[in-house]
């Protein structure tokens, strides 16, 4: 596994992490609903677990992009421009390389 998903993976699961947290507050009576952003935030980390996971090969040469010609060079960490595309939410936060901008 490249640095550029496990960075994507620990991103995800800081964010599926205080989203439990914002579910517990809620549940507990601590904080007001928020409308279902709470649930919607679940469902964009399961997207971005889905499609990292789809990716996960793309820039080896046996990955989904590879095979249509869309994928980087395995030293470019970033595979493919669906990977480099999913790591944009995260490129404020501490790691982020600015190599890894699609």
């Amino acid at each position: 596994m490249n640095r550029f998903a496990e960075f994507l993976r620990r991103q995800i699961d800081i964010d599926l992490e205080l989203l439990r947290w914002m579910r517990e507050d809620v549940e507990a009576g601590n904080a007001k609903p928020c409308g279902g952003t709470v649930f919607r935030g679940f469902r964009e980390c399961e997207l971005k677990t889905r499609l990292l996971r789809r990716h996960q090969l793309c820039g080896s040469g046996t990955g989904p992009c590879d095979r249509l010609g869309e994928a980087y060079p395995p030293e470019d960490e970033r595979g493919c421009a669906t990977r480099a595309l999913l790591g944009l939410p995260y490129s404020d936060r501490p790691g982020y390389r600015a190599r890894w901008r699609p």
